[in-house]
C-alpha cells in the first residue's frame, strides 16, 4: 500500500504540479532516485503525457472538458 501512495504521489507532482525548473532541482538534488523513479513509471508517466497531449490538441470549447487534474489510482 506505501509503495502504491509513494508510485501516485511522484506520478502525480512528476506530471501535474512539478514546474520544469522545480524537476530539473530535484534531478540536482536526487539525480539517482529521480532517475529510478522516472525509468520505474515510465509507462504511467508515458500515458499521462499522450492523454495531456490529445486533450491539448482538441478544438473543444472550454468547459467541455476539465482542465487536466491528477488521476487517482495511477
Amino acid at each position: 500500500m506505501e509503495n502504491n501512495l509513494d508510485k501516485s504521489n511522484f506520478i502525480n507532482w512528476y506530471c501535474w504540479y512539478a514546474t520544469q525548473d522545480e524537476i530539473e532541482k530535484a534531478k540536482q538534488c536526487n539525480r539517482g532516485t529521480i532517475n529510478r523513479l522516472m525509468n520505474e513509471y515510465s509507462y504511467e508517466i508515458q500515458k499521462i503525457e499522450t492523454a495531456k497531449d490529445f486533450y491539448d490538441s482538441l478544438s473543444l470549447p472550454k468547459g467541455i472538458i476539465q482542465e487536466h487534474h491528477p488521476l487517482n489510482g495511477v
